[in-house]
């Protein structure tokens, strides 16, 4: 059995989004589920940058497999905070992908995501 089911289905749903933005080099989307952005350290400009080194790094996304999730430390505020992690397949490669969300005032956002 799935561990954390509930919020596993909330982390498919933002990860999907976000790869979507991805593709569509759609910063606004891409970071619509996080809490605060701090655009000193991550603005439009860097997101495309990224954008464009994956796609040549990695290629197209195609899909991915779910392998297990983790729990991190509450960040201030948080009711609960969960990291999941998938194995991404790309045209070119493979990589890690992570995904971390917490619950605020009963609100799911996303406060991390890598792809490695």
């Amino acid at each position: 059995m799935v561990e954390n089911q509930d919020e596993l289905k909330i982390a498919e749903e933002y990860l999907s989004e976000m790869l979507e933005a991805d593709r569509e080099g759609d910063y606004q989307k891409f970071t619509e589920r996080f809490e605060s952005v701090d655009s000193s350290e991550f603005n439009e400009d860097i997101f495309l940058s990224d954008v464009k080194q994956m796609s040549e790094d990695l290629g197209q996304y195609k899909k991915r497999i779910y392998l297990g999730s983790l729990k991190t430390l509450n960040m201030n505020g948080a009711e609960k905070s969960l990291r999941f992690v998938w194995r991404g397949f790309y045209e070119k490669n493979e990589a890690l992908i992570v995904l971390g969300i917490h619950r605020k005032d009963g609100i799911w956002f996303v406060n991390e995501n890598h792809i490695s």
